[in-house]
């Protein structure tokens, strides 16, 4: 009998910023890193005799925890292991994804059987892929044990098949959760599904208010343009709070500069400034910068900025994500921005999202950190 520990992925770009990411290859979090860090000591004394993962980027460097008490083991990398490929979904936002393929967003999670968008992948062809792929593993090492890192959405699709569970009745795993699959005459058996007693306060769905089936409150921001200069004040409004919080006051604060500025750049491109929206009220606002830092391979965020009803809800991350999902697809490999050195909250934010000092610069209202953040895909290594 071969024994497989088949453990979700960490934390990633496409959890935080609530965008479905299947095959897109996505960084892990700084909650992920510390998931890594936690499926580590849970895997201390436990034999290992084999490590696989999918070869996506965010599967890579949760296997890294195995890797931290056994290093004697290779990381092997299977396409087959891969999460489902959603096809036209793929770094779309889930409420784009609500809002222009509705049906088909409640087949996704309810009935996949029945789900299909432009190139995605059929619910049984991943079905096959995965099952055969630990199927081939049980063969190369019978009566062992092996870790494998895969997805949610292909973890929930088997435990379901072999269970079976309705996909809809089943939960998903959190992050980094561990299901217990045992293979023995060519089949395979649930053992133990979702495991995520190692997580405690770094589950990802209690950070999010997300329930395991994902019916909580997900607070799905629609980000659209801004329509300049019909919202000229509402931006204006925008840019001052984030003044006023970041200065104490609105000394240098230039509106019709900053206003002109972003008419500039959206006459270029409409969404060098985009507006979040959440059940039709305002939840956000962000401004690119696409010329700024180009040279150098930066992506330029100017004002990111979250209605005060809004704040806590993690539309801020969401922003955020608007950004590197732009700047990544223009060929940038990093994220810069300034904040006030006195601005204790946005720099905790900032911290926490990934960011890091890089230099102080003066700026009209005082000095300012220049905070930087690599959004290149790379495989991170648990230390």
């Amino acid at each position: 009998m071969t024994r497989f520990y088949l453990i979700r992925h960490a934390e990633a770009e496409g959890n935080l910023y609530r965008r479905p990411q299947g095959q897109y290859n996505s960084n892990i979090t700084m909650l992920g890193r510390r998931q890594v860090a936690a499926l580590a000591e849970r895997f201390r004394d436990v034999p290992i005799d084999a490590l696989w993962a999918s070869d996506l980027i965010r599967t890579q460097s949760t296997a890294s925890a195995i890797l931290k008490y056994h290093p004697d083991l290779t990381l092997h990398t299977d396409t087959a292991l891969r999460e489902v490929d959603v096809g036209c979904w793929e770094d779309r936002t889930w409420a784009e994804i609500d809002r222009d393929f509705g049906e088909q967003h409640w087949r996704f999670t309810h009935d996949p059987e029945k789900w299909h968008v432009p190139g995605s992948e059929d619910y049984r062809a991943l079905l096959e892929r995965v099952e055969g792929a630990l199927l081939g593993l049980a063969a190369a090492y019978p009566g062992k044990t092996v870790a494998v890192v895969s997805h949610a959405f292909a973890i929930r699709a088997v435990a379901s098949d072999l269970s079976g569970t309705p996909f809809g009745e089943m939960p998903f795993g959190d992050n980094t959760a561990v299901t217990t699959i045992e293979a023995e005459d060519g089949k395979l058996k649930l053992v133990t599904y979702g495991d995520g007693s190692h997580l405690g306060a770094l589950s990802t769905f209690a950070h999010q208010g997300l329930a395991g089936d994902h019916r909580g409150e997900k607070a799905d921001g629609l980000p659209v343009p801004m329509e300049l200069p019909r919202e000229g004040a509402l931006y204006t409004r925008a840019y001052g709070e984030t003044w006023m919080a970041s200065h104490g006051d609105l000394k240098g604060f230039a509106p019709a500069l900053y206003l002109h500025e972003a008419e500039r750049r959206v006459q270029q491109d409409p969404w060098c400034l985009a507006k979040l929206l959440y059940g039709g009220a305002l939840a956000g606002i962000i401004e690119l910068d696409p010329d700024r830092g180009a040279d150098d391979g930066a992506g330029w965020i100017s004002l990111i900025w979250v209605e005060e009803p809004m704040r806590g809800r993690r539309f801020g991350a969401q922003l955020l994500g608007h950004a590197v999902s732009y700047f990544r697809h223009r060929g940038r490999d990093k994220l810069r921005l300034h904040v006030s050195q006195t601005n204790d909250t946005a720099l905790r934010f900032y911290e926490a999202m990934g960011f890091r000092k890089a230099g102080v610069a003066q700026g009209v209202g005082g000095p300012l950190y220049l905070m930087e953040m690599d959004i290149a895909p790379k495989v991170w290594r648990l230390p």
